[in-house]
């Protein structure tokens, strides 16, 4: 290719990059020379939201959990007495006081970079905020309620366009940093301290319980201080199961997954399998209080299961949907007697 050409392509393409940067740019950096427009943009970096550290009372946001285009609110409100957040759409569902501590941050933290001030209807459209993608409202104790509605993300600088308090004329080029907690449901605010834990070794029993059948699993201490696991089915002598079996039973506490939650409804239990034909699980465990050791119970109904061989699970008194992990679970409880006889080698993985 000639030289002289080639460098003629090359600025070419130069100029095209800087057009595009050009126009990008300017859909958020109006020009103030325009006749078009009285709009002044001010290049001042400024903290939008006078937030206190635990000064938040309410919060509300709008999300499209589904990604269906329809953006659903999600609202809660904060108990100042005993300092406890509760869902607006359903109370019983336990918060955590933590996660609401961080959305004080983060408000604290929204930070605007630009101002444009004289914004007409037409460069509102133009910033996306006549009907903006998300729209927050937090009442602080101190400083009163805000609402925030934010715009189009321009991806040139790493801002969005919002405006503040219903106030149209006035928009924000704010740093995106902020954005993502506001993307969360309900699922990832639930307070997990106030469901069992336990450790492998404190496991005493498992009881199942599917339509007339029920395996009781009991652990047992020998002579010889080596744990026993004995089976037994709708109330039949208890019989010694495998010891490899007997020893991987102590995993499933390991499998216990409520670190998440997959819904927070009754109305969600069909979909993972809770609302027919389920099993019903008793765990005991001991658990030291106080320098005193006590024996705890709590109960699981277990429903379908998920790719991985996992049981979606509610726990008692809850409309929680959790997961708990199935492989031992499946040998120790559905397997025929004969296949967990003392010393079978098909024990679990």
């Amino acid at each position: 290719m000639d030289k002289k050409l080639r460098n003629i392509l090359i600025l070419a393409g130069i100029l095209v990059l800087l057009c595009v940067g050009y126009a990008v740019a300017g859909l958020v950096f109006p020009d103030e020379t325009s006749e078009e427009t009285e709009t002044v943009q001010t290049d001042t970096t400024m903290a939008l939201f006078p937030v206190t550290e635990d000064g938040l009372t309410a919060l509300s946001f709008t999300y499209d959990k589904d990604g269906d285009g329809i953006a659903e609110l999600w609202s809660y409100t904060r108990n100042t007495v005993d300092d406890t957040w509760s869902w607006t759409e359903d109370g019983s569902v336990p918060l955590s006081s933590s996660a609401f501590y961080g959305y004080s941050s983060t408000l604290a933290g929204v930070t605007s970079i630009k101002t444009l001030t004289g914004v007409t209807a037409k460069q509102l459209a133009e910033y996306g905020l006549t009907e903006p993608a998300k729209t927050i409202t937090f009442t602080d104790q101190v400083v009163g309620t805000y609402t925030f509605c934010i715009g189009a993300y321009n991806a040139y600088n790493g801002t969005y366009c919002a405006y503040r308090n219903g106030d149209t004329s006035t928009v924000y080029l704010v740093e995106g940093d902020f954005y993502s907690e506001f993307e969360r449901s309900t699922e990832s605010l639930v307070y997990h301290d106030d469901l069992p834990t336990f450790k492998p070794e404190e496991l005493v029993s498992l009881t199942m319980t599917q339509g007339d059948r029920t395996v009781v699993v009991t652990r047992t201490v020998s002579e010889s201080v080596q744990t026993v696991w004995m089976r037994s089915v709708n109330g039949a002598e208890a019989t010694p199961i495998a010891d490899g079996l007997g020893d991987s039973l102590e995993l499933l506490v390991g499998d216990m997954d409520y670190l998440t939650c997959y819904g927070l409804k009754t109305s969600d239990f069909e979909a993972y399998g809770l609302h027919e034909n389920t099993i019903q699980m008793t765990v005991v465990y001991r658990k030291t209080v106080s320098s005193v050791e006590e024996e705890k119970t709590f109960t699981l109904t277990l429903g379908g299961t998920d790719k991985y061989g996992y049981y979606y699970c509610n726990p008692k008194d809850t409309t929680l949907t959790m997961l708990l992990g199935g492989s031992v679970f499946n040998k120790v409880m559905t397997y025929d007697d004969e296949k967990l006889s003392l010393g079978d080698e098909t024990t679990a993985s």
